[in-house]
C-alpha cells in the first residue's frame, strides 16, 4: 500500500494503536487502517492510556483508535477524541486481502450504507475529502473499503455497535 501525499495534517489525524501484546492478525488490522484512513499506527506496548495520548497530540493527530483483540484476534474498535466517542465496534471477523499494491489517494469519506454506518460515519470523517478518496462503506454487518471502484484493504464483519465499555 502506498499514500500518494503528505496529508497527515488535513484529514489523517487518526494515531491508531493496539492492546499491550497484539497478535499478527491485531497488528495487520492496525496497519491496515492508518493506511486507509491517512494515520499513524503504532503498537501499544507497556505504554499507559495517557502516555499513547500524549503521543497522538505531539504528533498532531486527533483522535486514536484503539484495536482490541480477544482469543488471538481484532475483536474490537474504540476512538478517543478528548472522551470515548460513541460506538464501539464489536467485530466479528476480519478478512484481510491478498498482497496488493495500490496506490491511495490520502483522502477517504465514509459512504453510509444505513443507520448504523451512520453512527459510523461520525467516528471517522472529521473533514470533506478534496480528491479522490478511499470508500469507507459502513453499515451494520459490514466495512470494507473501495478505491477507484475497487475494493481494498480488509472486509470487517460488524458482530454490534455497542455503548463504549471504557466509560
Amino acid at each position: 500500500m502506498i499514500r500518494e501525499n503528505n496529508y497527515w495534517d488535513s484529514m489523517g489525524s487518526f494515531y491508531i494503536t493496539t492492546g499491550r501484546k497484539p497478535s499478527q492478525n491485531t497488528r495487520r488490522l492496525a496497519k491496515w487502517l492508518a493506511i486507509l484512513l491517512g494515520g499513524e499506527s503504532e503498537n501499544r506496548g507497556h505504554r499507559s492510556f495517557d502516555e499513547m495520548a500524549g503521543r497522538a497530540s505531539s504528533k498532531g493527530l486527533r483522535r486514536i483508535v484503539f484495536v482490541y483483540e480477544s482469543h488471538g484476534n481484532p475483536s474490537r474498535i474504540a476512538v478517543w477524541e478528548d472522551e470515548w466517542l460513541e460506538p464501539e465496534i464489536v467485530l466479528q471477523s476480519v478478512e484481510f486481502p491478498e498482497k496488493e499494491a495500490h496506490r491511495l489517494s490520502g483522502e477517504f469519506k465514509v459512504v453510509a450504507e444505513d443507520a448504523a454506518g451512520e453512527k459510523i460515519r461520525e467516528l471517522f470523517e472529521l473533514e470533506e475529502p478534496e480528491g479522490q478518496p478511499v470508500e469507507v462503506h459502513a453499515g451494520a454487518k459490514e466495512i470494507w473499503f473501495e478505491f477507484d471502484g475497487k475494493r481494498v484493504g480488509p472486509t470487517l464483519a460488524l458482530k454490534a455497535l455497542e455503548k463504549n465499555a471504557q466509560h
